[in-house]
């Protein structure tokens, strides 16, 4: 008995001892489970197949990729119950507490049916007639022990009502239980502070303006939260820390939590296509998602607008679109109007904050699949939070641009109020380097101009045509900081550039800060008694302030109304005629003309704008060509004393350079007979060819030069005398 005693007492003390020592992470020998999607998706309404989104009002979309395990044990109707509360609440979410769903209608079926209701209620309105909700999935965990899922979804339901939310779980494999904080750790409430130290960290660049969590909240851990591979994952919503104005997201490591973690940390075998596995070039993987890249916008308010927010205590919304072309072109008539909807993300700030980070957001890789050249769009709108007032207050600047592009990028965007933008403003979007959390002002960050493997420069996502191009945007870029009272010229910096193009870039950059310093000597120099430095400041701003912009100003507000320079535009083709007669009052044609959006958008109006953009491009750009070849076939006709037209060869442009190789014929279209004409002298040795160059200025040609019969164009003597640039001549034989 003695005996007996003894050894008990050794089991007892060595289950003291191991109960003691650091959890450990357990080997992974399960096998995972098999998840399976369960898809729905379908649509009611006479405008879900025949108008774009942003014009439909009779339109209900649900649009739901979730998880689903076959079978009917625990594990499979708890996941299957998790996924459907979080439907539901997508679907009949609301701040009206009679459209929330009753007790007798706990099912996704019941809430598609009370979500298609309340659309019909109504529809027949821009502002309420389009319903739409949306959710996709991630698998975060699969070791055989433990599951955890993550479920991203989005629900409009007109107006202002839109919901975006975020919810992770993670289950045991064998009981089949959700686990809850209690499972996880022996004591929640020690994470608390744990939690609230990591928010800081996450969030350094808002609490390093002085903000700070509200007093009179107490600070709680998240509701969505699970296992990974390498911790403890927690994911705040915006509604939590609704003061962050946006989610946000981190890794507790396992090694941090030491004893209070109450289960064996798990861990998951390295095999193809864990989180190690390269999905993408320009996206991290983690597990089943991808992370876009991390990039800042710091949001500029002019004087008026600084002031007239505070004193309506208003809010700014820096609202991101992630979308991307579908491979499929059966996929264009099905999506949002040819475009695939990837994720989208608000995030609000208050008071003096101004930097909104968008870092850690995630879409599953599946996705990326069907999306055209393995890339994803970004497109940001800033506006006025609607505290004080129903319409937005501000006309802020744009980005538009690719993932392969605005990683690792802050984007400064000046935002006047609309009240004080003048007919064809557009604001300043100037892109910096990404700095460190906390780090110094933007005025001594790098400009960031980007290029890729074909040669190609963009800015601000604009894809530039050349260097005079480039020269124009950040001669803009330059002043605009200048106007927001940035005295430091900043550096510059390329981003994927080749080593000529590098150099290329920063001779352009040299030139352009000499230019400042002269204009900023003589500026100096000038100033003498009061009133002559009022009449020379004056002189020199109209030299180098005024500039006209670049492009046209086009804009769309989220009432899907669209405006040309400050007029307003009722249909897409009178869009493309009035914008292409815009267009031809100006020297230079831009590539493109950016479409800049007020408030929340419609994806198919912008798709729908950018055609017509195009076609407005194309139509002004061939008329501008007409007209050079009318120009020079009047010259030559003039020469050879008879009319004259041109078969063209070779068209080049180049600022408001032209480059025209062309074949003279008669009017008749026969071949010109030389030994007739003035120039019979030299027929033995003509060519027959005219080599012209042309420059565009105050609405109308002049043929600078013009040869008849030559064999070559003379083409460093037109860089020396009228200052041709060199690349017009990049494709002359």
């Amino acid at each position: 008995m003695r005996i007996l005693s003894f050894f008990l007492a050794g089991l007892i003390v060595l289950a003291m001892f191991f109960s003691c020592q650091p959890q450990k992470q357990e080997t992974a020998t399960s096998v995972s489970i098999t998840l399976e999607n369960r898809v729905v998706q379908q649509n009611k309404g006479a405008d879900c197949e025949k108008q774009p989104d942003s014009l439909r009002t009779d339109c209900a979309i649900i649009d739901f990729t979730v998880p689903n395990i076959q079978g009917t044990g625990a594990l499979s109707q708890n996941v299957t119950a998790w996924v459907d509360k979080f439907l539901i609440h997508l679907l009949v979410y609301s701040d009206y507490p009679e459209l929330e769903p009753s007790k007798a209608q706990p099912t996704v079926e019941a809430a598609i049916k009370r979500f298609y209701a309340m659309q019909e209620e109504s529809k027949g309105s821009m502002v309420g007639g389009q319903f739409k909700a949306m959710c996709t999935h991630g698998e975060l965990l699969n070791d055989g022990k433990y599951l955890t899922l993550m479920l991203d979804g989005y629900s409009f339901q007109g107006g202002n009502h839109h919901l975006e939310e975020v919810d992770i779980a993670t289950f045991d494999v064998k009981t089949g239980k959700q686990l809850a904080w209690a499972d996880l750790v022996n004591d929640p409430e020690s994470l608390v502070p744990i939690a609230q130290a990591r928010v800081k960290t996450e969030r350094a660049d808002t609490f390093y303006e002085g903000f700070d969590f509200d007093k009179s909240e107490a600070f709680k851990l998240p509701n969505a939260y699970g296992l990974t591979a390498n911790g403890l994952l927690m994911h705040y919503s915006p509604d939590e820390i609704y003061q962050l104005g946006g989610a946000t997201e981190f890794t507790i490591p396992y090694s941090e939590l030491g004893a209070n973690l109450k289960i064996t940390a798990p861990a998951v075998p390295t095999v193809e296509g864990d989180e190690t596995t390269d999905v993408s070039d320009i996206f991290e993987a983690k597990g089943d998602s991808l992370v876009i890249p991390t990039f800042e916008v710091e949001v500029m308010k002019s004087p008026k607008a600084a002031a007239d927010m505070k004193k309506r205590n208003e809010t700014v919304i820096v609202s991101a679109m992630f979308y991307g072309e579908p491979l499929d072109p059966k996929e264009k008539a099905k999506g949002e109007d040819g475009q695939i909807s990837v994720l989208n993300k608000d995030l609000e700030l208050t008071g003096t904050g101004r930097i909104a980070r968008f870092e850690g957001l995630k879409f599953h890789k599946n996705l990326l699949k069907k999306i055209e050249g393995g890339d994803i769009n970004l497109l940001i709108n800033v506006y006025s939070g609607r505290k004080s007032s129903e319409d937005n207050l501000l006309a802020c600047g744009l980005v538009d641009a690719k993932a392969s592009n605005f990683g690792d990028h802050r984007y400064l965007v000046a935002c006047p109020l609309i009240t004080e933008s003048p007919d064809g403003y557009v604001p300043m979007t100037v892109p910096f380097a990404l700095p460190d959390t906390g780090s110094k002002p933007t005025s001594e960050l790098p400009i960031v101009v980007d290029c890729n493997e074909r040669g190609e420069i963009f800015f601000a996502g604009a894809t530039l045509k050349d260097m005079d191009g480039l020269k124009t945007v950040l001669r803009e870029a330059l002043l605009g900081l200048r106007k927001q009272g940035v005295k430091a010229v900043p550096e510059i910096k390329t981003a994927g550039c080749l080593m000529g193009m590098q150099g290329a870039i920063r001779d352009v950059y040299e030139e352009l800060k000499i230019e400042k310093q002269e204009n900023k000597a003589t500026e100096k120099g000038t100033e003498t008694t009061s009133v002559e430095k009022v009449k020379t400041t004056e002189k020199v701003a109209s030299k180098t302030t005024v500039i006209k912009p670049a492009y046209p100003t086009i804009t769309l507000n989220e009432k899907n109304e669209m405006a040309l320079n400050g007029k307003k535009i009722a249909t897409f083709e009178e869009l493309r005629k009035q914008l292409q007669t815009t267009l031809l009052a100006y020297d230079i044609i831009p590539d493109d003309v950016p479409i800049k959006t007020v408030g929340t958008t419609g994806m198919g109006t912008r798709a729908e704008m950018k055609t017509e953009i195009t076609d407005a491009i194309k139509g002004a750009k061939w008329l501008r060509k007409k007209a050079a070849i009318a120009v020079v076939a009047a010259s030559v006709g003039k020469k050879l004393g008879t009319e004259v037209q041109l078969e063209v060869g070779n068209y080049q442009t180049s600022g408001n350079f032209s480059f025209l190789d062309a074949r003279p014929k008669t009017i008749d279209g026969k071949a010109i007979d030389y030994s007739k004409m003035p120039i019979k002298a030299a027929t033995d040795n003509l060519a027959d060819r005219v080599l012209a160059l042309l420059q565009y200025s105050n609405g109308t040609w002049k043929v600078l030069d013009f040869k008849i019969g030559a064999n070559t164009a003379p083409v460093d003597s037109w860089v020396k005398n009228y200052k041709a640039p060199k690349g017009l001549f990049a494709k002359v034989k």
